[in-house]
């Protein structure tokens, strides 16, 4: 079970509102349990402005997601430096939000079982976190044009 990740109650609270409802329940569960912290908190701990943490965000130079209105991101980006996390970051630049923060959240067998910050922290080259980061992005992407094509669904990088 992913961090954050409500066990599924049964048929009885199925369908659409139910799911909304458990995605909310788990985004606020990031927060409460710190997985996720907001931006200030790592624009103080990079030394830059909020300005240019904003302005890295929309260049998918760091990966954010949005709760309630507010930005937030991965709390293993406090523990890395800038330019490492950008060239992660941007390895998974054409993903979801929330495919982007998974990647961050979860452990990772091809990184001994560990999540990315721990793997880095254990000594794991950077070039190797990048290269899993492309390949996770590599997968999504592919299986989301697959998905795409048997439904009938347009191209949408056209």
């Amino acid at each position: 079970m992913l961090p954050g990740e409500i066990k599924d109650q049964g048929s009885e609270r199925g369908g659409l509102v139910a799911a909304k409802a458990r995605g909310a329940a788990a985004r606020a569960r990031w927060i409460e349990e710190g997985l996720v912290v907001p931006g200030p908190q790592l624009a103080q701990a990079w030394g830059i402005s909020q300005e240019t943490l904003a302005t890295a965000t929309a260049s998918s130079e760091v990966v954010s997601i949005a709760i309630d209105g507010s930005e937030y991101f991965p709390k293993a980006l406090l523990s890395l430096d800038r330019l490492t996390a950008g060239a992660i970051c941007r390895a998974l630049r054409q993903l979801q939000d929330i495919e982007k923060l998974m990647f961050w959240l979860r452990d990772h067998g091809a990184l001994g079982g560990r999540s990315v910050a721990a793997a880095l922290e254990a000594g794991t080259p950077t070039a190797k976190v990048t290269a899993l980061a492309e390949a996770w992005a590599r997968e999504r992407t592919d299986a989301r044009v697959q998905i795409d094509d048997v439904v009938g669904c347009p191209d949408r990088s056209s």
